[in-house]
């Protein structure tokens, strides 16, 4: 229910700063897709990632189009992609990769978070830099996050690059990348 709660809360926070959000979110995952996602992955889903699909699959791709519609701060690509690049980070980041994560947002898809399904815990990942760490106890957590610094910041969505930019016109990066630690 925090889940839910937390996510109505930002996409409520992206609406207001001009995100068309009943345009760009996919329906709600069926409960056999998610099974079949859990069937593929080796593992059950965190309640909470559970939850956030009940929501929606992800945020749509449109044609034509060379970038996908962000919420505040990350990208929401579909189950089956998550799934997808989740088996394929298996397989190319073994080193690193933990068998109870799931990608499951991105940041212009260099720079990744990554659920841990065993936990809840919220991690980031940007390989090129060297940075892997947690970022939130919960997807509530990195939900409020998100939404609290981009009312602070007085954001705004930018459809021609689907992104959301500071009132002087700058790109706006969230404050959602920054180490966590367990008190």
């Amino acid at each position: 229910m925090a889940t839910t709660q937390a996510w109505l809360r930002l996409l409520s926070v992206a609406a207001r700063r001009g995100l068309a959000v009943e345009e760009v979110l996919l329906p709600p995952a069926p409960i056999a897709d998610l099974a079949s996602a859990e069937l593929m992955l080796g593992m059950k889903l965190h309640p909470d990632l559970r939850e956030l699909y009940e929501q929606s699959a992800g945020l749509r791709r449109f044609r034509n189009h060379d970038r996908e519609p962000s919420l505040p701060g990350f990208g929401f690509p579909s189950l089956k992609e998550s799934v997808a690049r989740t088996l394929r980070l298996r397989e190319v980041a073994w080193r690193y990769w933990r068998p109870s994560w799931v990608q499951v947002f991105d940041d212009d898809y260099v720079e990744i978070f990554i659920l841990d399904c065993s936990t809840g815990i919220v991690w980031y990942a940007w390989w090129e830099g060297d940075e892997l760490h947690p970022v939130a106890p919960t997807l509530a957590a990195f939900f409020g996050v998100a939404a609290a610094a981009a009312d602070r910041d007085d954001v705004r969505y930018q459809p021609d690059g689907d992104y959301f930019e500071t009132p002087d016109g700058e790109v706006w990066e969230a404050p959602i990348k920054e180490p966590w630690t367990p008190t």
